[in-house]
Formats: structure tokens, C-alpha cells, sequence
């Protein structure tokens, strides 16, 4: 599963390097790539699409384009260290899943508060869903007795937390702007489908 995630992802980025380098491809195939896959919130509020269902697939094309090399490395570290530990307790089916409903999520996120004429691509907004999948699983947020409520509230907070880390984190290092909002809603998305269908066992307890 990791394999295909990892293919997934790196073998457009490769292509968008080797068209970048004029090595048998359109050196324009990067913005059309984007163009054709990124996610675009002004797609949802009316700006027209360059194909019928772009604003429906954009929801899962953006999580598997890349900005470039640097940017697919440390997606694809995070998503072996992750992966590793959520594969020892739950299936490849629910792991996959899980990745892509966490894409959908900070998508989700991203075109109710991001950046309206922007656009954005990366899977970190799935790796942050993976992230909150883990640290619910983990029991990081668990109450004794269970209070739903109390888990709900520390999601939020943590939520909150990441994305002014990722606000912080641009500010002082610079560089392209982090979609704060993406890692957030995955964070939330990932999380809440783990509180509200936990493991079968868990290899950590």
C-alpha cells in the first residue's frame, strides 16, 4: 500500500522534472498540470472549469501534484513514518481510505477559508489526517470515562495549535506560503473518522 501511495505521487513529479528540463516532454507541462489538477476554490464559486468534472476531481488531484523535488521528499518521508505506524493495527483498505477522505477534508477546509485565486497542491493535507488518525489512535486525546465532548474540544485545540504553528513556521522561515488551512482540516478529518471508527486492536495499548 505504501509502495502505491509512493508511486502515486512521486512519478508525476518526475515527469514535471524531466518536462521542466526540456527531457521529452512540454516544458509548459507544469502549469498545465496545475492548471489541470491543482486545487482552485474559485472553481467552486464560479470561475469556469477547463472540464466538466474538475471541480469535483480537483478534491483528489491536488493531494498527488508537488511544487517540486524538496517538496515530494519530505511529503513522502512523513507519509513512510506514518504509514508504518498506522499499517501495524489498521487494514491497507482502511489506510488508503483514510488517506484519501483526509485529502478530501483539507480540501474542504482549504475552499471555506483559504486563499480565494490561489491555488494549492501536496499531500500533506492527507499526512496531517494520517497525524490525527495516529494521536487518536495512540489514545493521545482519551478521557476516562469517555467524554465526547472533552476529545472534541482537545481536537480543536490542537487543530488550532497546528495551524498557528504552520502561520509561525511561514513567518520565520519564509519560502512558499503553507496552507495552514489544508493541514488543519485533514488534522480534523482524520482525527474525527478515527474517534468515530476506532481500530479493531490497537498494537500500541
Amino acid at each position: 500500500v505504501l509502495f502505491l501511495l509512493l508511486a502515486a505521487n512521486a512519478l508525476p513529479e518526475l515527469a514535471l522534472q524531466l518536462a521542466d528540463r526540456g527531457i521529452g516532454l512540454s516544458p509548459d507541462l507544469r502549469a498545465r498540470a496545475y492548471a489541470f489538477g491543482a486545487f482552485q476554490p474559485d472553481l467552486i464559486t464560479g470561475r469556469g472549469p477547463r472540464f466538466a468534472a474538475q471541480p469535483l476531481s480537483m478534491f483528489l488531484t491536488y493531494g498527488f501534484l508537488h511544487t517540486g523535488l524538496s517538496h515530494l521528499v519530505i511529503n513522502m518521508l512523513g507519509l513512510v513514518w506514518l504509514g508504518r505506524l498506522i499499517l501495524s493495527y489498521r487494514t491497507p483498505e482502511t489506510f488508503i481510505l483514510l488517506y484519501l477522505m483526509s485529502m478530501v477534508g483539507a480540501a474542504e477546509v482549504y475552499s471555506l477559508i483559504g486563499m480565494q485565486g490561489g491555488t494549492m497542491v501536496g499531500a500533506s493535507g492527507a499526512l496531517f489526517g494520517l497525524f490525527g488518525v495516529y494521536v487518536m489512535d495512540a489514545g493521545l486525546f482519551a478521557s476516562s470515562p469517555p467524554q465526547a465532548g472533552r476529545q472534541f474540544f482537545r481536537l480543536a485545540l490542537a487543530t488550532a495549535l497546528l495551524a498557528l504553528s504552520d502561520v509561525a513556521s511561514q513567518t520565520l522561515l519564509g519560502g512558499s506560503p503553507a496552507a495552514w488551512q489544508a493541514h488543519a482540516g485533514g488534522f480534523m478529518t482524520g482525527a474525527v473518522i478515527a474517534l468515530l471508527s476506532p481500530p479493531r486492536f490497537c498494537a500500541m495499548q
